[in-house]
């Protein structure tokens, strides 16, 4: 009988199906996933905590004031966090500054550079004005006029027209309409006519050549002599783009189209029948004559050129220039100008978008930018920050000074 309750307790139990899994094992494995997945998270929003801070830390360092302070142990700060400043950009390094070294057109105002406003008499808006030692000569719609230093009224010199001051600043080349002639500005005589001569209504006085008058056309360049006043005969050079007139009676530098796109500066003499070009003094990328006005000027003694260009505002040595030309005179033509094709600097400085040109002094040439911005470059290519009056309106423009001495 035991023998049978044997054989069906092991029958039973074979046919039992195997237990469930066991629950406190389900959960403590489930416990276990869910520590690590906790763990990965904490560590991770860690991270993302200590970055932001460290970012904001940063951000407080870069934009608080440049000068070092204690830590605040109750501010979250790149300082408190690694007991150190943060690094922050290289800043634009600050440009050294200069006061304002020549005169303003402010409207129909005349600002000078020691501060003084005046109204200037005018008929129609103020196109054109000029410092000379005895005042300030300027035109607008029908007249040309001297506003003299001392008091007084101003003086007429004549009918609208174009105009040019000698870079003595003590006579005026006008053409009112057909009649170039040339007027004293400085002396108890000043407004005085010292010579005229019929010429083409179109011939604009441009420049001094010595005691010769330059004057420009769509046909070229030409000159006049007001020391022998005889008729004017027309000479044009129609290879001329550009003159620039120096105090020297023997010279005057001009621009030629070179090869290519290049300009190039040339030596020029007066001659019997016309301006003639001499030697070539370097090639670059040079103003023509639509825009010589405004953006290159002749510093006054008459040594370096100054020439907005794409790349900055470039001084030209002309006495080294004409040094090199000089050097290679005896070689044949070709080779010549091979050895003479790049400009000699004696500056270049990185003022770009230049709206106009003007020399303060032998050494300093300040510049206006299209966005209403005035700097200065010194020959030896140091660059300044010229400081404008505070109230200064949109539209001023700068004065050129002839023969004050600078």
């Amino acid at each position: 009988m035991l023998e049978d309750e044997l054989r069906e307790m092991f029958a039973a139990r074979a046919q039992t199906l195997p237990a469930a899994a066991d629950p406190a094992g389900r959960a403590i494995r489930q416990a276990r996933r869910t520590t690590r997945r906790r763990r990965t998270a904490t560590g991770t929003m860690t991270v993302f905590a200590f970055a932001t801070v460290l970012g904001g830390a940063v951000a407080a360092q870069g934009l608080g004031a440049a000068a070092t302070t204690a830590a605040d142990p109750n501010r979250v700060t790149f300082q408190n966090l690694f007991g150190g400043e943060a690094p922050v950009a290289a800043r634009q390094t600050q440009l050294p500054t200069m006061d304002l070294p020549v005169d303003l057109l402010v409207g129909q105002q005349l600002w000078t550079a020691d501060g003084q406003r005046v109204d200037l008499d005018h008929d129609g808006d103020v196109s054109m004005i000029a410092k000379v030692p005895d005042g300030w000569v300027y035109s607008d719609s029908s007249t040309v006029r001297l506003l003299p230093n001392s008091a007084g009224g101003t003086v007429t010199l004549s009918g609208q027209g174009e105009w040019a001051v000698s870079h003595d600043g003590t006579r005026v080349a006008t053409n009112d309409q057909g009649t170039l002639a040339v007027t004293k500005v400085s002396g108890d005589d000043r407004g005085t006519t010292l010579a005229s001569t019929p010429v083409p209504e179109t011939a604009a006085p441009v420049t001094f050549f010595g005691d010769r008058v330059v004057v420009s056309s769509e046909k070229g360049f030409d000159y006049w002599s007001a020391e022998a006043p005889s008729k004017y005969k027309d000479t044009w050079n129609a290879e001329l783009l550009a003159v620039f007139g120096g105090a020297a009676a023997n010279v005057a530098v001009g621009i030629v189209r070179g090869k290519g796109e290049l300009l190039c500066l040339v030596d020029v003499t007066a001659v019997k029948n016309g301006l003639k070009i001499g030697a070539q003094l370097g090639c670059g990328d040079l103003v023509g004559k639509a825009l010589v006005k405004l953006h290159a000027a002749l510093s006054p003694d008459g040594r370096l050129l100054a020439v907005a260009s794409p790349s900055g505002l470039q001084m030209i040595d002309l006495d080294r220039a004409r040094i090199d030309a000089a050097a290679n005179s005896g070689k044949k033509q070709a080779q010549a100008q091979a050895q003479v094709q790049a400009l000699v600097l004696r500056a270049d400085c990185p003022i770009t978008a230049v709206d106009a040109v003007v020399w303060s002094d032998n050494t300093t040439v300040v510049t206006q930018t299209e966005g209403g911005g005035i700097f200065a470059c010194k020959s030896d290519g140091t660059k300044l920050q010229v400081a404008l009056p505070p109230d200064v309106q949109p539209g001023w423009t700068m004065i050129p000074s002839y023969g004050t001495g600078k």
